[in-house]
């Protein structure tokens, strides 16, 4: 159904701003709509250097003038096809709010990118757009625009059922787990891999993010316990989205408020993508390391302070890393290991990639009605994918 303006009478066009929010040198809104409609809304504002009307201008042509009867904003316009005008004028947000606002005054009202696209696409091709514009690293962004460009789309087309071949279970289960291979990549290639630094008080974890970062995003102070919240800080390694967890000291004797932030830590400990505990090795072991080391097996062991002299006396953990915050020496390492282990392999250039919860839960409800041997499930399933 059309969409309706205060006067309740139908919406026959809209106007959306298809460059990010912000400031930038040009930004584009696009009109969309019945021809008579956009004519109406830009001929009452725009000024064509030629002298011609908006249903004049020939197709796919740029066109200049002025916007406005007063303060006129230098611009161009391009009538794409009879139900599509661009409107490219100065990105700064003074001229962008003017123009949409003039429009939305002459009936033409605002429309999101997002609306934009569901009124035209597929759901599949909104979620390849909706990612893509979510990215925040050139190499995500380059992962992303080969699913969105038809990578994935081909990829889920190739699992439905093809009309008088048999219908190859196995074919299509390893299909379908070939694509789930790559689930918690694609979710992260919008969302950062998550590493939180976890150990007892004054252990060093705020120095060594900070070193990493190369800025100071955590406090650092020589009094156990001042680290009470989670602080967090994403950063990019090798083209990766990075997030590191600055945590509380984990220690038995805490106050109420100190205790609030173990707890909090201990939960991200839980969730997160990789933990680096640390220990302290210009000092005597104490009952907390080993305990953090024991259990979690799984992490990174940072034997920090390297550059001081070593005090710890049993020999140190497993593959601990040897590190210094101050001389940095071992941080290179550290990030090496710690990429190995978050980001094992890298897909080949065209390999599809899902990228939403919707996409993944679909593609495991399918992988389950092909344990049932139950087509029809399965091939409505494929459907909703493509939807």
């Amino acid at each position: 159904m059309p969409q309706s303006i205060e006067n309740h009478e139908p919406v026959s066009c809209s106007a959306t701003l298809l460059t990010p929010r912000g400031r930038g040198a040009v930004a584009t809104i696009r009109v969309k709509g019945e021809l008579n409609s956009i004519a109406a809304a830009i001929n009452a504002c725009f000024n064509a250097a030629n002298q011609k009307s908006l249903a004049a201008q020939p197709l796919n042509r740029i066109v200049y003038g002025l916007w406005g009867q007063t303060s006129n904003e230098d611009l161009v316009i391009c009538r794409l096809d009879e139900y599509t005008v661009d409107i490219h004028c100065h990105g700064g947000l003074a001229a962008v709010e003017r123009i949409l606002s003039d429009l939305e005054a002459r009936g033409c009202p605002r429309n999101s990118w997002e609306q934009l696209v569901k009124s035209t696409k597929t759901e599949l091709d909104f979620e390849l757009q909706d990612r893509l514009t979510a990215a925040t690293t050139f190499r995500t962004a380059e992962i992303l625009l080969r699913q969105s460009e038809g990578v994935l789309k081909s990829a889920f087309e190739a699992l439905l059922p093809v009309a008088d071949q048999p219908f190859d279970l196995d074919y299509y289960q390893s299909q379908i787990q070939n694509l789930l291979d790559w689930e918690q990549f694609g979710l992260h290639l919008t969302s950062p891999w998550c590493v939180v630094l976890a150990g007892r008080p004054n252990v060093g974890k705020s120095s060594l993010i900070n070193a990493i970062l190369g800025y100071e995003r955590s406090i650092v102070f020589n009094e156990a316990g001042t680290t009470r919240d989670v602080l967090t800080a994403t950063t990019a390694l090798e083209g990766w989205p990075i997030q590191f967890s600055d945590t509380a000291g984990i220690r038995e004797q805490a106050d109420v408020l100190e205790s609030t932030g173990i707890r909090r830590a201990e939960q991200m400990m839980r969730s997160a993508d990789c933990n680096l505990i640390l220990i302290d090795v210009s000092q005597p072991e104490q009952a907390h390391d080993l305990r953090l080391v024991s259990q979690w097996p799984e992490s990174i062991i940072v034997a920090h302070k390297s550059d001081l002299p070593q005090s710890w006396k049993q020999p140190l953990p497993h593959a601990a890393i040897s590190v210094s915050s101050i001389t940095k020496s071992g941080i290179d390492t550290l990030l090496e290991q710690l990429m190995k282990k978050l980001i094992p392999a890298v897909p080949e250039k065209n390999t599809p990639v899902p990228v939403t919860p919707r996409q993944i839960r679909i593609l495991q409800q399918a992988a389950e009605a092909l344990k049932e041997s139950n087509q029809s499930v399965y091939t409505r399933l494929i459907h909703q994918l493509l939807s």
